[in-house]
């Protein structure tokens, strides 16, 4: 049977090839380094041909050989007079033999499959003109997914053939690190999605120190690995020689320092005959021979690190929102690429890979897993965006970090500008900066609770189920819950009306009010947010009840003698409460009545809700109303670094002016506004303005934005294991049954995870999923570039997990 896997693994190793420039050898380079590994396999396979005792045998360390070699050629340009494949064809063998002159390819393959040595060569994409890809192509352009999965497709072969005895891939790619591929798409970010440790061929020439290092920068921005540099040995500059230095006195132990690699130059276009090339490359092997070690090592200690790093965090790791006593198993998470984690754990493959039985090795191997949680709710633009990795590196290069009181910077002016004419646009006046979505609504209550009066006894008003972060200050601002259940300075001050939920049943939106309301419940979203809906709110039948509900409470509470500051509400779905998508009328008729009864701040916490993630870029426009103070979170960076913000109104800012220190807002910290996340954070809003929604089978009746199905989430809607479901933008909910009452606790959720989880990669773009529970509630979050694909691909594994 055959496994789908294109990533490295303890006995198939995966090298790619780049280079700081086209013609700078990367066929030699990548000649010389097969030509190593026949040589090593056929040392290791002459070593274990001694060894007659199996148990011997295996009692070592590693007994694969790695004697399957490859090499993968995905793009020719210049084909076929400058065929890189022919070229390694006729110069990859290696003779014990020196007298021996033969230089037939099939001598050397007879020689070679004596030896149990298996050597593929492959090129994917031949174009005859010998210019880049983008240029050469003909008249069909292959798009990324295709050239990437025949890519994929060729490594996952490779990989089965090596099973047993280990083997060794070499993927050259073509011209330069920036040079581009059929689709236009650079090279460094079409293959990030691999991530394969990197050799870069440096450049030798005059100039060739800048190309090299540039180069060198453009992979590190990008998430590669890169053991080795390569450089020929031309005398006349000795550029190996000053990087070398380099790297030796700018080392970071956070980074791996590349391992400087000088080769003779080869002979000359016109020289390169196959007896001058064979004794160029004879000439050379050793040196070679000590690159292959050199990646050995690297890959060795590569894989060490990853087996430890779960025995390790158990140790001394204390996690969030989790409770070690049940920590079962550790997700070891090597890299992330967009939508997709590649995680280092068991194979969940219902057959297991050979090679670990049989070597006694790890069964871990590296899997892809959808990120279904969007990385607790702040993937915006994927993992690895380049476009925000390199606003980071500007900002970082030219600021770090400065203090922020009474000064100002680019960044952060910027971004307070773009903020006030987006999410706070025809309200907002002032923007604070903090770090996280907790401090922001600490800071909104003090804005709001400051502006109304200093009397100690205020309260806040909110809804049952809501939670707006762990500092004491906002924890104090919900309700009793799990959250703040063992919390001993915990003191609840607020009261919290219970809101009208909407969830799909049997293919209909229905809303938890009373029976006694005769409501029969919406056959679409767009009937839920309906402008007609929202401007007859006085003639509807449920704002009726909502207003006279809501209503009649606030008046038992003043009647009481309390005293509130402000009113909190996360703006249509509650979201650690356990994604609650609350009726929108209610909330708006809620805010119309407070500030008609009450008179106080209207605060949105919209640090999960806002930016898009719902579909729209705010709260507000859900609801076609505005508050007074709003904190955003999350999204704010694209989920690159940690930014918070707060904002108000003039109203609200005023109340802190005055002639004393004193009555100023007094919070803050040291990297409030910290210039990288500023910058980062208003690139990811320009990107989101300027994204292109994919409405996915849009259903006519229903316009609001979703991702997701809503044939497949009607058809969840009827299955008996599901209370009821519902989708907004980037957001799945399904809200699980379960007979012993549900809520946080539960554990239905997670056992309905963990079927989610399993990895078993039916074909090349399979994947697990990886998501936290809420209780009995399993959401799914992609982010806002996922490719429909990989959505209806989610949806069918949800399908599968309901019916087993």
């Amino acid at each position: 049977m055959n496994y789908y896997n294109y990533l490295p693994t303890r006995n198939f190793q995966i090298y790619q090839i780049f280079a700081s420039n086209t013609n700078l050898g990367k066929t030699i380079i990548s000649t010389g380094l097969i030509r190593s590994s026949i040589i090593k396999s056929k040392s290791l396979i002459n070593k274990y041909k001694k060894i007659k005792n199996e148990k011997e045998k295996n009692l070592k360390e590693n007994n694969y050989n790695y004697n399957n070699i490859y090499y993968l050629k995905p793009v020719q340009t210049g084909y076929p007079k400058d065929d890189d494949s022919n070229f390694i064809k006729n110069h990859h063998h290696h003779h014990h033999n020196n007298n021996n002159n033969s230089s037939s390819n099939n001598n050397f393959n007879d020689d070679i499959n004596d030896n149990n040595i298996n050597i593929n060569i492959k090129t994917l994409f031949k174009y005859e003109k010998p210019i880049s890809p983008h240029l050469a192509v003909d008249n069909i352009i292959p798009n990324d997914e295709i050239v990437l999965n025949k890519i994929k497709s060729y490594i996952s072969k490779c990989y089965n053939e090596s099973l047993i005895n280990g083997g060794r891939l070499f993927l050259e790619t073509a011209g330069g690190v920036s040079s581009p591929i059929m689709s236009g798409t650079i090279q460094s970010e079409f293959y990030r999605v691999l991530r394969l440790p990197t050799i870069l061929v440096g450049d030798s020439n005059l100039g060739g120190i800048s190309t090299t290092l540039s180069s060198y920068e453009s992979l590190l921005l990008r998430g590669y690995d890169i053991p080795i540099i390569i450089l020929f040995n031309n005398e006349n500059y000795k550029n190996h020689l000053f990087i070398e230095k380099y790297f030796n006195e700018n080392q970071n132990s956070s980074i791996i320092t590349p391992k400087i690699f000088n080769i003779q130059l080869p002979p000359k276009k016109e020289d390169n005959d196959l007896v001058n090339m064979k004794n160029y490359f004879q000439s050379n092997d050793e040196k070679f021979n000590q690159v292959i070690d050199k990646l050995e090592e690297w890959h060795e200690n590569r894989f060490n690190r990853l087996d430890k790093m779960e025995e390790k965090a158990k140790k001394i790791v204390w996690w969030p929102f989790t409770q070690h006593g049940k920590v079962d198993k550790v997700n070891v998470i090597d890299s992330a690429y967009k939508d997709l984690l590649t995680t280092y754990n068991n194979n969940n493959n219902s057959n297991t890979n050979i090679n670990s039985i049989s070597n006694g090795t790890s069964t871990k191997i590296l899997n892809e897993t959808f990120d279904g949680s969007a990385s607790w709710w702040t993937q915006g633009l994927g993992h690895g965006n380049s476009k925000l990795t390199l606003t980071a590196s500007y900002a970082s290069g030219r600021y770090g970090h400065i203090l922020f009181p009474e000064s100002i910077n680019e960044p952060s002016l910027s971004l307070s500008e773009s903020l006030l004419d987006g999410v706070g646009k025809n309200w907002a006046n002032r923007v604070f900066y903090s770090d996280n979505g907790s401090t922001a609504m600490e800071v909104a209550l003090k804005m709001a609770l400051t502006e109304q009066s200093e009397d100690n006894e205020l309260l806040v008003l909110g809804l049952e189920g809501s939670y707006h972060g762990d500092t004491i200050g906002v924890m104090n601002a919900c309700g009793p819950n799990i959250y703040n259940q063992k919390v001993s300075w915990y003191s609840p001050k607020g009261i919290w009306l219970k809101p009208p939920q909407i969830l799909m049943k049997d293919n209909k939106y229905r809303v938890n009010v009373p029976k006694t309301i005769k409501f029969d419940g919406f056959d679409s979203l767009s009937e839920i947010f309906s402008d007609k809906r929202v401007e007859n709110d006085e003639n509807d039948l449920l704002s009726c009840y909502y207003k006279q509900n809501i209503e009649n409470q606030l008046h038992h509470y003043i009647n009481q003698g309390y005293k509130f500051g402000a009113l909190i509400i996360e703006p249509i779905v509650m979201g650690a409460g356990g994604m609650i998508f609350v009726d929108p009328l209610f909330q708006r008729q809620l805010i119309k009545s407070v500030r008609s009864i009450l008179n106080i701040p209207i605060i949105f916490d919209e640090v999960f809700t806002g930016l898009w993630r719902l579909g729209k870029q705010s709260g507000a426009e859900f609801l076609k109303i505005n508050p007074d103070i709003a904190a955003y979170a999350k999204l704010l960076t694209g989920g690159l670094c940690p930014l918070a913000v707060t904002l108000s109104t003039e109203k609200i800012f005023e109340k802190f002016l005055g002639n004393t220190k004193v009555e100023a807002l007094l919070h803050g910290h040291s990297y409030t506004a910290h210039p990288i996340g500023c910058l980062v954070a208003n690139t990811s809003i320009n990107e989101y303005s300027s994204l292109k929604w994919n409405k996915i089978e849009e259903n006519e009746k229903d316009k609001s934005f979703s991702v997701w199905d809503i044939n497949f989430q009607q058809r969840i809607s009827c299955s008996p294991k599901v209370n009821g479901v519902f989708s907004l933008g980037t957001l799945l909910s399904i809200e699980l049954n379960d007979v012993d009452g549900g809520g946080y606790a539960s554990n239905v959720a997670k056992i309905f995870n963990e079927k989610l989880s399993k990895f078993e990669r039916n074909s090349i773009e399979d994947f697990g999923i990886k998501t936290r529970p809420l209780g009995n509630v399993i959401y799914i979050m992609s982010s806002l570039i996922s490719d429909v694909k990989s959505l209806r691909n989610i949806e069918q594994k949800i399908l599968n997990c309901l019916d087993n």
